[in-house]
């Protein structure tokens, strides 16, 4: 709650301060992704950073830096003393991409350009196992260049303490995820938006530039040409808005699915090339785990070519009919006919939603809905889970 009330502050101190201000927005962001080596190189690592408003890509002179456990010697390192520039997208949900060991070698690695890089044989690298990474910088206008006390966590935008962290106490004083960024594999991937927050688990690494919302990988689990894979508990939970199932035992042709989610933690990778899925289901009543196949063909970006706003499937002989989904926003699914697998002869309450798009997947529990048998189960408005199934 500390750390959802400091966002809000943030906010209405950027408005009462007017334009001023809003030349040097960053402070409603967070730290989304940390990985510390992939592809068989300690060297590739990156930190990517996830906007939660518009205006906050006013990112220059702000910083990078780790932390270190006692056992590795304590202490911290600048990785990046003085980011240069700003970045020219911004949004909810909008990305941008530090990463080592230079912009060539990331992008042959992940085919992503990082925005902006740190050599780390030069300025240091990300701990494996036990750290903490800090990113950004006091006041609404950082110095130019950096003269602020980078040893100070409380002077940073946000933090991400991992492992048996017991170093310089993290802001807030959270405990550290228990998950770590230096398996090779995964990254520690962020799964709310709370700033300064223990919230993140590994999930398939997913760097994303600013320039699209189309991330990047690192061979099987996160590569644009393999199929992803999205182990358990990994995604973002997010609230629901809708949730409406329909049943005829007489006409399953009349069958339906409707879900409709707002909110600004909906993430999505790119369906073009890794396709997604819908996924309904529940123990409870008639139990149903129905997966609904979303075929990368049926996928569309929507917007400007590389720099999509969001995605559109469409398959009209498919169960599932339609899915909208604009990162930080809103998803939207619509089903009808005989291929719906959800069925109504009991009280299905709660019923579980994973939406996976791309190497990204959302997630809902929806419960306390209104119920008729046989007919119609119909819930609103639910709070988002505390973690991904």
């Amino acid at each position: 709650m500390r750390a959802a009330a400091r966002a809000v502050a943030l906010l209405a101190a950027l408005l009462v301060l007017g334009p001023r201000a809003s030349q040097a927005v960053f402070h409603l962001a967070v730290i989304d992704e940390v990985m510390s080596g992939a592809a068989g190189n300690p060297n590739l690592q990156y930190v990517e950073i996830r906007m939660l408003a518009g205006g906050q890509n006013s990112v220059s002179h702000s910083r990078l830096s780790v932390f270190k456990c006692s056992a590795d010697g304590g202490g911290f390192s600048v990785l990046i003393d003085d980011v240069p520039a700003n970045v020219a997208n911004s949004g909810a949900g909008v990305r941008w991409l530090m990463a080592s060991p230079d912009a060539a070698a990331f992008l042959a690695a992940s085919g992503k350009s990082p925005d902006f890089t740190w050599d780390s044989s030069a300025t240091g690298s990300i701990p494996t196992a036990c750290g903490m990474v800090c990113w950004g910088a006091p006041g609404f206008v950082p110095p130019n260049p950096p003269t602020w006390d980078a040893s100070s966590p409380a002077k940073y935008v946000d933090c991400v303490a991992y492992g048996p962290y017991d170093g310089t106490a993290q802001p807030l004083g959270n405990p550290a995820a228990t998950a770590t960024p230096g398996d090779g594999t995964m990254s520690l991937t962020r799964t709310g938006m709370e700033m300064f927050s223990n919230n993140f688990a590994l999930a398939c690494p997913s760097p994303t530039n600013n320039a699209s919302m189309t991330p990047g990988g690192f061979g099987p689990c996160g590569s644009a040409t393999t199929t992803t894979t999205i182990p358990p508990g990994a995604g973002q939970p997010i609230a629901g808005t809708k949730l409406l199932l329909k049943a005829n035992p007489n006409k399953p042709a009349k069958n339906a699915l409707v879900l409709l989610a707002k909110d600004t933690g909906i993430r999505a990778g790119d369906p073009t090339e890794l396709g997604g899925s819908l996924h309904v289901s529940t123990t409870a009543g008639d139990a149903f785990d129905t997966s609904y196949p979303l075929a990368a063909s049926g996928w569309k970006p929507i917007g400007k070519p590389g720099a999509p706003k969001g995605y559109r499937f469409k398959d009209a002989a498919g169960p599932i009919k339609l899915v909208i989904v604009k990162p930080g926003k809103m998803a939207k699914a619509v089903g009808k006919g005989s291929g719906l697998g959800h069925t109504l002869g009991a009280n299905p309450d709660p019923v579980t939603v994973l939406l996976a798009i791309g190497t990204e997947r959302d997630c809902m529990s929806f419960g306390g809905g209104k119920f008729v048998a046989g007919k119609k189960y119909l819930a609103t408005h639910v709070p988002a889970p505390a973690a991904c199934p």
